[in-house]
């Protein structure tokens, strides 16, 4: 069936001109123009309406994005007595989720699990840092869990555990809570997720499963709960089994694959130690979670097998590690075979020119997190706290990422940052460094073409062109001609994946 999409101002990307109508026929564009308007089975009249490719979201956990938002939310949130008086009401209902998230030290007043058997009494509860890579825990969660051979366990001056875990020992937390969770929550919490995409305008995401924190069974659960909606999930399973992930029919691997932490939870790899120190027993340059020829066999593998590979490296030691690592691939079946899969670097933070040289000629693809840099760069923000401005200063440099000729795209890594590519546009807008900040056009395409050519490289899709799937978002006004500061406040009036409308709900012609 064709359908004429009329009465908008059409943006053509890749171009910047604009049309007065759109036609699909199908699941794809079958012409764009002004004027005349051509015949359809259907006229959609937007009422002036600017219409866009419609987004990509690059790096989201749709599970956790809709526990948040099921569970508590403590984004901004610096009481500890808030947060414990949440739980405390959460726990008046036994039957309720002792779930809350996005919570950054230091608080006002640190929270250890006595404080939290407090306000939860005898029930397994998890409180998760915004970054996710570090928990508070109840006792009663504690107990479950075998943390005995896994770093990251803080202690007291008694030597019992705080409650407080970090990367290994709160991927244990998070991976026992999320087992134990029925299954009907877990789909319930992933459509929550995908209602949220739509309404944000996003119509595909690429869904990182850590297979460390959170099994296969998991995995089978979310790919049930996607089953027949229009968002299109484009997995990256976290693991190193390559002949599994073959046999489920997929073409990629990795991902959320840690080569190391976070900055939040001082465990992002560093090459010189942090300024600001670590707790008693970590490590002053942060975590190193693979060895050098632990990756170098997985990498080889994989790319044998004709997988992409993508892989977290935030620090400048992990990136270093991923690099050479290709490089010593590169030598082995010869670097256009390496540049062909176009494998990803996520969140590539603190990537150095010669970093961005080595990665564009070995074809790598930059996966970045604009909000990273909205909520934590800056002299006055976490990362300059974390090592130092002059260090600091250079992280997230996403203007130089594409003036090297790196494919850049953009992804929110829902729930460290919201699930909202106006977030993720302001933030690119605005970067703490005037030099990197991308033009209003250039943030657009980096979350619609440059977002889709992580997974698939360059290619129509993502524009508004003849041929191209039809995935369109209308909004009520013109993201070019809008400041920074009211891109947030952009209304989305509807969304259609591949020609199907999925937004605002009482219209949605599929989940």
């Amino acid at each position: 069936m064709s359908v004429l999409f009329r009465n908008c101002s059409a943006h053509r990307l890749p171009s910047a001109a604009t049309a007065g109508w759109v036609l699909v026929d199908g699941s794809r564009f079958a012409a764009i123009g002004t004027g005349d308007e051509p015949q359809a089975d259907r006229v959609i009249d937007l009422h002036g309406a600017h219409v866009y490719p419609a987004f990509v979201d690059a790096h989201v956990h749709l599970p956790a994005t809709g526990l948040y938002a099921v569970g508590m939310d403590f984004r901004g949130e610096r009481s500890r007595t808030a947060i414990l008086e949440s739980f405390k009401e959460r726990a008046a209902d036994r039957s309720a989720l002792l779930f809350g998230g996005n919570f950054e030290d230091p608080l006002d007043e640190p929270i250890s699990r006595v404080e939290l058997d407090g306000a939860v009494g005898d029930r397994p509860a998890l409180l998760v840092r915004a970054d996710m890579h570090s928990s508070v825990v109840s006792t009663a969660l504690l107990d479950q869990l075998d943390l005995t051979s896994l770093e990251g366990v803080d202690k007291g001056a008694d030597g019992s555990p705080t409650g407080y875990l970090r990367e290994q020992a709160a991927a244990a937390a998070w991976t026992w809570f999320d087992r134990n969770l029925p299954k009907e929550q877990v789909r319930d919490a992933v459509r929550t997720a995908v209602k949220l995409a739509y309404s944000k305008g996003v119509t595909s995401v690429h869904e990182m499963h850590v297979v460390e924190w959170r099994g296969w069974g998991a995995w089978d659960t979310l790919a049930e709960a996607t089953s027949g909606m229009a968002l299109v999930v484009v997995p990256y399973i976290a693991t190193t089994d390559v002949e599994r992930v073959r046999s489920m029919g997929f073409n990629r691997i990795g991902g959320d694959y840690f080569l190391d932490g976070s900055f939040g939870s001082h465990t992002a790899w560093l090459a010189e130690p942090y300024l600001s120190p670590p707790p008693n027993g970590s490590s002053s340059t942060g975590i190193s979670y693979r060895d050098d020829e632990g990756l170098y066999d997985f990498f080889l593998e994989a790319q044998k097998a004709d997988l992409q590979v993508g892989v977290h490296a935030i620090g400048d030691a992990a990136i270093e590690q991923a690099i050479s690592t290709w490089e010593r691939v590169g030598r082995e079946v010869g670097v256009p075979e390496v540049r062909r899969k176009g494998h990803r670097i996520e969140h590539f933070e603190c990537s150095s020119d010669d970093h961005l040289d080595r990665a564009r000629t070995l074809g790598l693809r930059a996966s970045v997190q604009p909000a990273f840099d909205l909520y934590w760069g800056g002299p006055g923000g976490l990362y300059a706290e974390r090592m130092g401005w002059d260090r600091a200063r250079e992280m997230n440099r996403f203007g130089t990422m594409l003036e090297r000729g790196l494919v850049v795209g953009a992804g929110s890594d829902s729930t460290v940052t919201p699930l909202d590519p106006f977030v993720q546009m302001q933030a690119m807008r605005g970067h703490h460094l005037e030099d990197e900040r991308l033009g209003r056009t250039l943030a657009i395409k980096t979350h619609t073409m440059g977002s889709r050519a992580l997974a698939f490289g360059p290619g129509l899709d993502g524009t508004l062109e003849a041929g191209a799937v039809a995935d369109i978002v209308a909004l009520d006004r013109d993201l070019a001609e809008t400041e920074i500061d009211d891109l947030t406040a952009t209304e989305v009036l509807g969304t259609w994946a591949a020609g199907t409308r999925v937004w605002p709900p009482e219209s949605a012609e599929s989940d």
